[in-house]
């Protein structure tokens, strides 16, 4: 099927944008009959081809465009030379010796839409966000086995809803990884658990605000709201915090953050006192009331989460939660705001956070900030550049 674009998203396809919107195209009535799957050609306003995209649709939007060039085809050779390309641009991460953990392929950041590949130590973890893309998941497994054959085993992950009868978690190639499998990050050691669960304990896209929060730490009061497995703390304590505090609302956030310091050779005393299973919102009214304030904190949130007594909406209530955390954050100190929420634009959660702490009787002011690192290409479109990290210094 050939559709016709929009003057606009013509143009932004022109610049980079790879991502199809339903309203990118001047008859949207035409993808009601669209299959999953099905590679379609997309027209410029004056009719000429202007590219190809695949149809999977997922929350980023109907499909990707993954060709500009006429004579380029979803095949089996473009795929090929797509992860040649992904995986010769991670040949520094390959050769490390103190890193073992990656994203291996980024998605439409790495020419193909809709899924995504980790890389634990040998093991590789696929994410298929769409029944598009999976609908070509033979072929694709095939080909990125070919191209690294020292592949020891594959999880996949569907994230796509489902029948009630399919499997979404599932070990399919290879020998099961060992429980934990640990991994390294920096000389940092993690346990990450395939196969169990949509996270495997670590969230590699922070892997540069990690070794930062590891650099700055010594001698340092940490505190890590919304501390998941303890990353974060880990980092900072390997680095020679003074003391760490990780709060998180989930009950395995204790366990999994012990077993986190724990591999790096930490056992205070004081650790189980020192994370906290609360609401994040709880601790931060706790910490105010007993006047706790911290040299350096962290703060990662989700970008929707809901508990017994709160409701957070990244852009609707970070400059209010920002607030707290500079209040938390002693005169001298930093403070790291980060969000993942990929419908919080850059400019919007810069101006709002820089609004925020020039309010503040801190004088907090913007000295640094992370985007994804090298292992996470993007595309022009705002959804694929979704990491924002902001880091803040109090004057006062």
């Amino acid at each position: 099927m050939t559709l016709q674009l929009k003057p606009l998203a013509y143009k932004k396809i022109q610049q980079g944008q790879r991502l199809l919107q339903v309203e990118d195209l001047e008859h949207p009535f035409a993808v009601d009959t669209l299959q999953e799957g099905e590679v379609v050609l997309l027209e410029s306003p004056t009719g000429d081809l202007a590219a190809k995209a695949l149809i999977g649709r997922q929350n980023k939007g109907l499909g990707w465009i993954f060709t500009l060039d006429s004579h380029a085809f979803w095949d089996q050779d473009f795929i090929t030379t797509c992860f040649t390309e992904a995986i010769d641009r991670r040949e520094t991460l390959f050769n490390s010796e103190s890193t073992t953990a990656f994203r291996l392929f980024n998605g439409e950041g790495d020419g193909i839409g809709g899924f995504t590949v980790d890389w634990y130590d040998g093991f590789i973890q696929i994410n298929w966000y769409s029944k598009g893309i999976f609908s070509y998941r033979d072929l694709l497994v095939s080909c990125l086995i070919e191209q690294l054959p020292k592949i020891q085993g594959v999880y996949e992950t569907k994230r796509f809803k489902t029948k009630d009868n399919e499997w979404q978690i599932k070990h399919t190639y290879g020998h099961p990884a060992p429980h934990p499998l640990v991994i390294k990050e920096n000389d940092l050691r993690f346990a990450i658990y395939l196969g169990e669960e949509w996270m495997t304990g670590l969230f590699l896209d922070q892997r540069e605000v990690r070794q930062f929060v590891n650099s700055q730490s010594l001698d340092l009061d940490v505190l890590n709201l919304f501390s998941y497995t303890g990353g974060f703390s880990v980092a900072a304590a390997v680095g020679g915090a003074r003391k760490t505090v990780s709060v998180d609302v989930a009950n395995r956030s204790l366990p999994k953050t012990k077993e986190q310091f724990e591999l790096n050779g930490i056992y205070p005393d004081t650790l189980e006192d020192e994370i906290r299973v609360m609401d994040v919102f709880d601790y931060i009214h706790y910490a105010n009331r007993h006047e706790i304030d911290f040299d350096l904190v962290v703060c990662d949130p989700p970008s929707f989460a809901r508990t017994k007594d709160y409701q957070f909406v990244a852009d609707q209530d970070y400059k209010a939660l920002a607030h707290q955390v500079f209040n938390l954050t002693r005169p001298g100190g930093m403070a790291i705001l980060s969000t993942n929420h990929s419908g919080y634009s850059l400019e919007d959660f810069q101006q709002g956070m820089v609004e925020v702490g020039l309010n503040h009787p801190g004088m907090c002011q913007l000295i640094q900030s992370f985007d994804l690192p090298m292992d996470f290409p993007t595309t022009m479109d705002e959804a694929s550049q979704y990491l924002k990290v902001l880091v803040f210094y109090r004057a006062q």
